[in-house]
């Protein structure tokens, strides 16, 4: 899978840390002979693995100088392969304090546009998956220069690492964090085949990440916890990993189900036994929650603005009714669910609506179930959180061609409406008659999208246990999703959008291909260029957000121009490698061009599965 990434330039180190001895059963002792504090001790273990990566990866920078020699492309794969394990093995910890490093180290093979320093701001990938791109390619010797600059500047990234890990100072709380996160990476990331796109070596990178996550965890086995538990667990999840299906066969469902929850919820019962507390950061996968999985997995004001108030039933009221009300727009004719009807899980069924003078709108509606669930709103991404969304859409001159604070004086006028508002924003102080503001009309609206959250399909529940919610053609269809499909290697588990988990902080685009009409051989890509609207970077021309395919089966047609009726045809276009399957020829397409290849029954099934990640309880949905 590709994806653009939106980050920082790459920086460099000059440093290599000090080799550190990994910490054993039992505590370290400093020079004074006072005992290490455990989490230091993990620190340790990660400093000695990452001069244990600053080694393979050496040995893979010569490698790749002596690619034309013979058997030279064989031994720099398997120098690559001990290289991705060692980063496996202290991915936890990179992840967690060098997250910046850590995605120049591993992160999509795409091109990073700096947006903040303009549209000729791009800065090509590093890393794990372009040298992975070039070894499994299709001439790995022609690109050896190429090869040779890139491990030279993976071994900067490590240098660097190590320099901050040198520094670094933890502790227990925020190590169990880490290591919770872990697992949480392992399934959303891991063995969906996010970070190996080309080798599929995903099984054996997760397998080399909970032995990680084993190490890691070290200075913390006493006889407090039930570790016999956790270890039994971890030794039949690695088993299953190593047990020699490819990708394309692994049973993601029991691996997740059966091995990885299990084990997520083991290394709470550890955490708890031995007094850690949870640490107090608001974030978007809750602190609390044991797996990504779980019924309260998320927090749903972790996607708003930091000065969002907090949500309040009598907000999400007010907004309930606002999203009916005419008076937002500015002919009093146009209320949100002119378009986002709740009849049909807040779409409209069109392939795009009318604008306010007849024409067509130039892109389809989405739902708003689920919106609060995602970082960045629009399918180009134009604003980031549901607030902004209202005043663009309230006063867009082809959808509402509103204003907010005229409506604002309007609504004050209505007595029952102002009390209302009253009751909302009791909290808050209100001066003379600044009862009814736009910023409250905001707030209101977005509290109500917010509400509308629901995660409790039949796939949520056979994830968390309940098995028989699917039928055996629906679970088939996960692990097509998973596996063979690399459906969610951009719509990632569980939300199904392009919001990148464990950490759920950055949206992904993507350029698909998507054509003007519905038609499988000499296409034209639609016209629309998407976030390249705004961005004016090359990378995004005909880029669009990850939309979540959750309530899929209630929300036709499809894509951001409407141009599939049916669930069949969004498979079909996919298993045709997108874009590129039909004629269309894009330089920046990020959906791999290659067919998929997915059997009939496999399309069936996956159809299958998307329509049991339906949940629109209470949502006021016939």
């Amino acid at each position: 899978m590709k994806t653009f990434r939106i980050s920082s330039r790459l920086l460099a180190g000059v440093l290599v840390a000090a080799c550190v001895a990994p910490a054993t059963d039992t505590p370290s002792t400093t020079s004074t002979g006072a005992a290490e504090p455990r989490a230091m001790q993990v620190v340790g273990i990660w400093r000695s693995g990452l001069d244990t990566l600053a080694l393979r990866t050496a040995q893979l920078d010569s490698a790749a100088a002596r690619l034309a020699e013979p058997d030279g492309v064989e031994r720099a794969r398997n120098a690559f392969v001990a290289a991705r394990r060692a980063f496996k093995l202290v991915e936890l910890g990179l992840e967690y304090y060098t997250p910046s490093t850590a995605r120049n180290m591993n992160g999509p093979a795409l091109p990073e546009v700096e947006e903040t320093e303009g549209p000729e701001a791009v800065f090509p990938p590093t890393g794990f998956q372009v040298i992975e791109e070039i070894l499994y390619g299709e001439d790995p010797v022609g690109d050896a220069e190429r090869l040779t600059q890139e491990t030279a500047t993976l071994r900067q990234l490590v240098t660097r690492a190590s320099t901050m890990m040198a520094a670094q100072q933890s502790t227990d709380d925020h190590v169990r964090d880490a290591a919770k996160l872990e697992v949480a990476r392992i399934v959303t990331l891991g063995i969906t085949g996010f970070d190996s796109p080309v080798a599929g070596h995903s099984l054996a990178e997760a397998d080399a990440a909970l032995e990680g996550l084993v190490r890691t965890l070290a200075p913390y086995r006493s006889e407090a916890g039930n570790w016999t538990r956790f270890d039994t667990l971890v030794s039949a999840a690695r088993g299953v990993l190593t047990a020699g299906a490819s990708r394309e066969t692994f049973d993601h469902f029991a691996f997740i189900v059966d091995h990885a929850n299990p084990l997520a919820r083991a290394l709470r019962d550890t955490r708890a036994a031995l007094g850690i507390e949870t640490p107090t950061e608001r974030r978007a996968f809750r602190m609390e929650a044991a797996t990504v999985f779980d019924s309260n997995a998320f927090d749903v004001m972790a996607f708003a603005p930091l000065d969002a108030p907090p949500m309040t039933e009598a907000q999400v009221t007010l907004g309930r009714q606002l999203f009916h009300d005419t008076r937002l727009s500015g002919d009093g004719r146009r209320a949100c669910s002119s378009c986002h009807l709740p009849e049909k899980a807040f779409t409209d069924g069109l392939k795009v609506n009318a604008a306010r003078g007849g024409a067509p709108l130039s892109r389809n509606t989405p739902t708003v179930i689920n919106a609060g669930l995602q970082v960045g709103v629009f399918s180009d991404l134009r604003t980031t959180y549901l607030e902004d969304q209202v005043t663009d859409v309230v006063e867009n001159v082809d959808e509402m061609h509103g204003s907010l604070d005229a409506t604002a004086a309007t609504l004050a006028r209505d007595a029952s409406l102002a009390a209302q508002f009253r009751a909302a924003f009791a909290e808050e102080p209100t001066r003379g008659d600044t009862l009814v503001t736009a910023a409250r009309i905001r707030t209101a609206l977005a509290a109500y999208q917010r509400s509308l959250s629901r995660l409790d399909s039949p796939v949520d529940r056979a994830l968390r246990g309940e098995v028989g919610a699917l039928s055996a053609d629906e679970r088939l269809g996960f692990n097509v999703f998973v596996g063979k499909g690399k459906c969610a290697t951009c719509h990632f588990l569980p939300l199904t959008n392009g919001t990148v988990p464990p950490m759920y902080q950055k949206a992904e685009v993507e350029v698909l291909g998507v054509p003007s009409r519905a038609v499988t051989a000499n296409a034209t890509v639609d016209p629309d260029i998407g976030r390249h609207r705004l961005t004016r970077a090359e990378p995004h021309k005909h880029a669009f957000r990850t939309p979540s395919i959750r309530n899929v089966a209630l929300t036709a047609p499809y894509m951001h121009n409407g141009v599939y009726r049916t669930l069949e045809e969004v498979v079909d276009f996919y298993d045709r490698g997108g874009g590129a399957g039909i004629g269309i020829a894009l330089d920046n397409q990020t959906l791999p061009s290659d067919a998929l290849k997915l059997t009939a029954r496999e399309k069936r099934a996956l159809v299958a599965f998307m329509r049991a990640l339906t949940d629109t309880t209470g949502t006021g949905r016939r």
